[in-house]
């Protein structure tokens, strides 16, 4: 049998595919390195500032320890750079877009294709979301960037090597999937952190997936927020995170590793957060919920909040003006307001989870609030979640603001979002 790569190696060659191109650091892209030996060696580690974060929360003692521990690695030195390729997506006004960095690395000496996607691109956050329920794709379940990944995959012909191993990271592991279901070319499939499918991609592709799903392993970080969003197929594996950074960087594909002095690592096995898996059922069922066309409105409404939030600009406003999504997001909001009450360990997952993701960010998410009460939207979203779940929205506003109270967030901020709130149930 031909000796491949172990999954700590492959997944070191997922995490090269984030190095911005930004000095020292350079892209895979834009590298003329001929092998991984040699794109790693030709950036210099002691101008990286160790405390900067270099994009996706891998700070620059990060990059030092993963370009150690690849220089360290005498399979992966050797391997080539084979090619690289940046999607082109076209958008609904016929320009093209950038999709996700995928790259082909070469063992010279087994004959083993890696090949490797790169995680969510700024333009590929709604295609997340739609991927979630039927699509406009000629099978009705794909999404634009899968599709992509997939010709571009078939275009490498890359049935000449011995072995072909397709992996990715977040949505990079989503098309590595999505590849290894519909061509039977893929010898195994490393998936880290990658989202699932939605129900009518499962119920469309049952035979492909029954055929295919063995050569697919998840590797998840156990507190990861991605990996657990829709169905996943294949067998899955949890291991402990090491981030530094608070709740988020449980999905940066560096929190797997546990670093030493001098590039050495480990990866430490762990299980499956129970908070993740109350969030999973959660999402699931409120899908399920809905009416196809609705659940597609939901779902490109929640997609836009999240392109927005990655682009620095998260007008929750201006995207809940947008069609119907007032009345979604009233229904979204009413729909967990009920389903904490069969389910009550769901509310303590969800504010435990929130005690993880706020501190630190309190301010943002009061001036964000502030913003939208601003906009005019906020009683009128209050008054249709109010007729969602029958509580009235006095309660709905003391249960906010006793919320906000319990808070630990130092500024005017907090208390100007307690004061508006105040206003908005004086007059409502």
């Amino acid at each position: 049998m031909i000796s491949q790569l172990s999954m700590e190696q492959i997944l070191l060659l997922n995490n090269l595919m984030y190095a911005p191109d930004e000095l020292p650091l350079k892209s895979i892209a834009a590298s003329h390195a001929a092998t991984v030996g040699g794109y790693a060696g030709s950036i210099h580690t002691g101008l990286l500032d160790r405390e900067k974060d270099y994009g996706s929360m891998i700070t620059g003692e990060d990059w030092i320890n993963l370009l150690t521990a690849v220089r360290n690695d005498r399979q992966l030195v050797h391997m080539v750079i084979a090619a690289v390729h940046t999607a082109s997506i076209k958008s609904k006004d016929g320009t093209y877009q950038n999709g996700g960095l995928a790259a082909v690395f070469l063992h010279p000496d087994t004959g083993e294709a890696v090949v490797a996607f790169r995680g969510t691109a700024i333009s590929e956050w709604k295609d997340n979301f739609t991927g979630g329920g039927r699509t406009k794709a000629a099978d009705g379940v794909s999404t634009d960037s899968q599709s992509e990944a997939l010709a571009w995959y078939r275009s490498l012909r890359l049935s000449r090597y011995g072995r072909v191993t397709v992996t990715g990271h977040s949505k990079g592991g989503n098309k590595a999937k999505y590849i290894t279901i519909l061509d039977d070319s893929v010898d195994r499939c490393l998936s880290f952190d990658g989202q699932g499918f939605s129900d009518e991609f499962v119920k469309y592709y049952t035979d492909q997936i029954r055929k295919n799903q063995g050569k697919i392993h998840n590797y998840n970080v156990e507190s990861d927020y991605v990996s657990f969003l829709l169905n996943d197929v294949g067998r899955s594996s949890y291991y402990k995170g090491y981030g530094k950074g608070g709740f988020f960087e449980n999905h940066c594909p560096v929190t797997f590793f546990d670093f030493g002095p001098d590039g050495s690592y480990r990866l430490v096995p762990g299980e499956r957060d129970q908070r993740m898996r109350q969030l999973d059922e959660f999402f699931n069922r409120y899908l399920r919920s809905l009416e196809p066309e609705v659940k597609q409105e939901n779902l490109a409404m929640l997609g836009d909040l999240a392109q927005g939030a990655f682009h620095g600009d998260p007008d929750l406003a201006g995207v809940l003006r947008k069609g119907r999504n007032l009345d979604h997001m009233a229904h979204l909001l009413g729909y967990a307001f009920q389903y904490q009450k069969v389910h009550g360990d769901f509310k303590h997952a969800l504010f435990r989870l929130l005690d993880d993701i706020l501190p630190g960010g309190m301010a943002v998410a009061a001036d964000l609030l502030l913003t939208f009460m601003d906009s005019g939207s906020f009683s009128l979203l209050i008054k249709k979640l109010a007729s969602h779940t029958g509580v009235v929205p006095a309660y709905l506003y003391k249960t906010l603001t006793d919320w906000l109270k319990e808070q630990d967030v130092s500024g005017n901020g907090k208390d100007l979002v307690i004061k508006n709130i105040a206003e908005y149930h004086r007059f409502s």
